[in-house]
């Protein structure tokens, strides 16, 4: 089959459609095909022939706990398999990451091939990862810089989340070219969004107790975030409520991060929603919360598609430093940053929560939309792709050598 007008898109994301990156490659895919018509190949296939890590009988278990010291995370040996006979054809590649290792693997074919990449990381893999918890095991860490490095070496260019994901890896491959650009919003559907009149402060304090503020989430609670149960005490004792009320609808991985010794702090958690009836549960609260990464470097997946909830935002930082998130909230309409060990931000957050938002300010940034987003990196990854194939590129003589 002739490459022209063949694109592939790598990714090995595991989930379904709450999860970030599965959106973002499914975008990336209707972009591809609907805005600039190409044909994609998409590496797995999806679903029901996407390829998952090693399940959980009891000679996979017995494998998995024999390669664990030596693996470069859980979906290695399940995207080598996948990958072992793959000869791709296409004008360019995206590989879309997280997970890191099987667009590695990818990475290594495609240079085999001649074809280009572009890589699309969400996080930080390991190189520039301030916080390598998860790579204490000596040899998969130094497996996982060798790999790292080959990736980014031959890639034709990248797209990361953050001005300070870009940064670093600037540092380490001045050559590189990047592109910044964040996940998008999903438009609303009528009635849901902030297109359509959202509460007025004095409406959704009549739906509550009097002395009550009721803070939603919607995300999950996982070992990348920050505790917030002590903010929430803070927040109820310094305002004068009598009850703090903070519904999570999404995973719950560290119960801890909401703990809190404060019995007028009330703790609920729900099973995640689509995105069409969050909207509708928000007009239930006074606010949607959303909680800064350990890593400041990074901004929480879900931020973006905050700004189509008909109330008010409210992005919970670290004080030492307000990082990506911080920065988004400043720049986006309906959001405020507090910190999180900060009484000072207390008497802003009630004034910014007390303030009647009409839907023409909360209303989202169209260039945010999924749409425009998805175009924007696409088109990138075309330009890159062509740069990498123009004559006189030596580059492929250059480069390290690929790396098991």
């Amino acid at each position: 089959m002739s490459a022209d007008r063949q694109a592939i898109v790598v990714s090995f994301a595991p989930g379904d459609s709450f999860s970030p990156r599965v959106q973002r490659t499914e975008r990336l895919v209707s972009a591809l095909e609907r805005d600039f018509d190409f044909q994609v190949e998409r590496v797995p296939s999806p679903p029901p022939h996407t390829v998952t890590p090693l399940g959980t009988t009891l000679p996979r278990r017995v494998v998995r706990r024999v390669l664990r010291p030596l693996v470069l995370d859980r979906f290695e040996i399940p995207a080598r398999l996948r990958l072992r006979h793959w000869k791709p054809s296409a004008e360019g590649a995206l590989l879309v990451a997280w997970p890191f290792s099987p667009i590695h693997i990818a990475a290594t074919h495609l240079v085999s091939a001649g074809i280009p990449y572009v890589v699309d990381a969400g996080d930080p893999w390991v190189l520039t990862e301030p916080f390598p918890a998860s790579w204490s095991r000596p040899l998969p860490r130094r497996r996982a810089k060798s790999a790292e490095a080959f990736l980014w070496h031959h890639a034709a260019a990248g797209v990361v989340t953050t001005e300070r994901q870009a940064r670093s890896l600037k540092a380490l491959f001045p050559d590189l070219d990047l592109l910044v650009r964040a996940n998008g919003y999903t438009p609303t559907a009528e009635g849901q969004g902030p297109a359509n009149a959202a509460p007025e402060a004095g409406d959704r304090r009549a739906q509550r107790a009097e002395g009550e503020l009721r803070l939603v989430q919607f995300g999950s609670v996982n070992p990348r975030k920050l505790p917030i149960g002590a903010w929430l005490s803070k927040l109820r004792r310094v305002a004068g409520l009598e009850r703090v009320r903070f519904a999570n609808y999404g995973s719950v991985n560290r119960p801890d991060l909401l703990a809190t010794e404060d019995p007028a702090v009330v703790i609920e958690a729900h099973e995640p929603v689509e995105w069409g009836r969050a909207c509708e549960i928000a007009r239930g609260f006074d606010a949607a919360v959303v909680v800064a990464n350990i890593n400041p470097d990074e901004l929480p997946s879900k931020s973006i598609q905050y700004l189509t909830l008909p109330i008010p935002r409210v992005a919970v930082t670290a004080a030492s430093d307000r990082g990506e998130l911080g920065a988004f909230a400043e720049e986006r309409p309906g959001f405020i940053g507090v910190r999180a060990d900060s009484e000072e931000d207390v008497p802003r957050l009630l004034s910014h929560l007390r303030h009647a938002w009409s839907h023409d300010e909360l209303s989202p940034p169209a260039g945010d939309a999924w749409g425009a987003v998805a175009r924007q990196v696409v088109q990138f990854a075309l330009d890159a792709w062509d740069r990498k194939r123009a004559p006189g590129d030596r580059t492929g003589d250059q480069r390290v050598g690929a790396t098991a």
